[in-house]
């Protein structure tokens, strides 16, 4: 057993517990930061789903140290037993006790499984952020499979039925709700995807509730059981429904967690039983930005948003930013059609019950249209109607959605109002944006929308 003391002791390499590091490392350059993780070789959560087609492997989707090394910022591997909060002290599984000053846990988020008969066959897998796991699916798992049935609908589904496809394997998908995608988007982006998928042979089962998975010969999966439906014949099963926030070190230490599952923190990231302690990433609780409710989304842009949060608010508040809640930005592509959501959609806005003010507006996303690798890009607006603030914005378009979406979350987060928008200064250049910017001109059209309204127009009677 070895004894050793660090100033910022960070439970988990994920991106909140190396944006945490790094900024810490950054705004405290007087203190020891130390992430402890549990893996040698830690992968890029977002880029796991193309590891299986566009990247061709494991090896290509690693995660680099060197921002965090750059920074001033050490890594450490093992794997954390206990937590003494009196004594400042994290007991190692290998027996090593580590001393600190701050404690940030970022352990992450684990799969949620169904609790559906044949979830423990062989075949059938959940995706983990562990190097090891992933190399082994690619290497042995994946080149056996000719039929696949992913369960799920969402980001992880869509995106790894597209990727899987590519090295001939038919996929099928399997959702419950009557679209894919249909917690985070509306429904005309929604079937845009669906029908992008099916054209390159992926098949949709949506509708559908699986109600258990069947063996064959041995204890191989070999069939989906879907209700109302013949079983489905399949080679293995991959499970995308969700995950849950990883908090079992703060149950043992006796953390406050919210009713969403969450550990509870306060806008700076704090934990409410002490404040030496913080959590970030997806074991730490969210808010909606607008509404307060629980969130539930859990992508790493958040995650590395709260690791900044943190890292600068270790040892002092610093107002430079704060948790106003979270704003769920999601952003994919499939084989050039690139869709996008940031904020609140159309549904989620009108079953908030917001009034709400919509504009819409399509056009090239180069300008002249006939420049190379030009496409369509159609932007969606929500904005309050009383305020005019902007609640959320949908794209579907080219390789321009995802920052069209990122400028869209940025005006959510600064309570842009429409009139703040349609003013918008924007560059422009003929290879690299459209001419007149998506947002503005779906904005414009919103705002014709409400003017027209409160100023109709008055012919002169002369």
């Amino acid at each position: 057993m070895t004894e050793s003391k660090t100033d910022i002791l960070i439970i988990g390499g994920g991106p909140a517990g190396m944006m945490t590091g790094i900024t810490a490392a950054q705004f405290s350059p007087h203190k020891k930061v130390l992430v402890l993780r549990p893996e040698t070789d830690a992968v890029i959560p977002c880029g796991i789903p193309y590891i299986f087609g566009t990247l061709g492997g494991t090896e290509e989707d690693l995660a680099g140290r060197a921002p965090l090394l750059a920074a001033g910022g050490q890594i450490q591997i093992g794997k954390v037993a206990s937590i003494d909060r009196a004594a400042h002290t994290a007991t190692l599984e290998n027996g090593d006790l580590i001393h600190w000053e701050r404690l940030v846990l970022a352990t992450g988020a684990e799969n949620f499984i169904p609790p559906i008969p044949g979830t423990q066959l062989e075949g059938v897998f959940s995706i983990h952020k562990d190097y090891d796991y992933l190399d082994q699916l690619f290497n042995t798992l994946i080149p056996k499979i000719k039929k696949l049935a992913i369960i799920g609908g969402g980001f992880i589904g869509v995106e790894f039925a597209d990727e899987i496809r590519k090295r001939g394997i038919e996929v099928h998908i399997v959702e419950m709700l009557p679209h894919l995608m249909q917690a985070a988007f509306d429904l005309d982006a929604c079937t845009a995807v669906e029908k992008q998928l099916q054209s390159h042979g992926v098949h949709i089962h949506t509708g559908c509730k699986v109600e258990a998975l069947l063996a064959g010969d041995g204890q191989r999966v070999a069939q989906v059981q879907i209700a109302g439906q013949s079983s489905l014949a399949v080679d293995a099963v991959l499970i995308a429904i969700g995950t849950r926030p990883q908090v079992d070190l703060a149950k043992a230490m006796g953390l406050t967690l919210s009713r969403s599952g969450g550990i509870w923190v306060d806008a700076f990231q704090r934990s409410r039983e002490d404040p030496h302690i913080f959590a970030v990433g997806d074991c730490a609780h969210k808010q909606d930005f607008f509404t307060r409710k629980a969130s539930h989304a859990m992508i790493a842009s958040q995650a590395a948003a709260e690791g900044r949060i943190a890292g600068m608010n270790l040892y002092g508040l610093r107002q430079l930013r704060t948790n106003a809640g979270s704003v769920s930005v999601y952003a994919s592509e499939i084989d050039g059609l690139a869709f996008g959501v940031a904020g609140l959609t159309q549904h989620q806005a009108e079953q908030e019950g917001f009034p709400i003010l919509i504009g819409e507006a399509q056009l090239p996303d180069h300008h002249p249209a006939s420049m190379p690798g030009t496409t369509d890009i159609l932007c969606r607006v929500i904005f309050a109607a009383d305020s005019l603030q902007i609640l959320g914005g949908q794209v579907l378009g080219g390789a321009t959605t995802g920052e069209l979406v990122n400028t869209i979350g940025l005006a959510i987060q600064m309570h842009a109002t429409a009139p703040d928008l349609v003013s918008m200064q924007f560059g422009s250049q003929p290879r690299l944006t459209p001419s007149l910017h998506p947002l503005v001109a779906a904005t414009g059209n919103a705002l014709q929308k409400h003017y027209v309204l409160l100023h109709p127009c008055v012919e002169d009677s002369q």
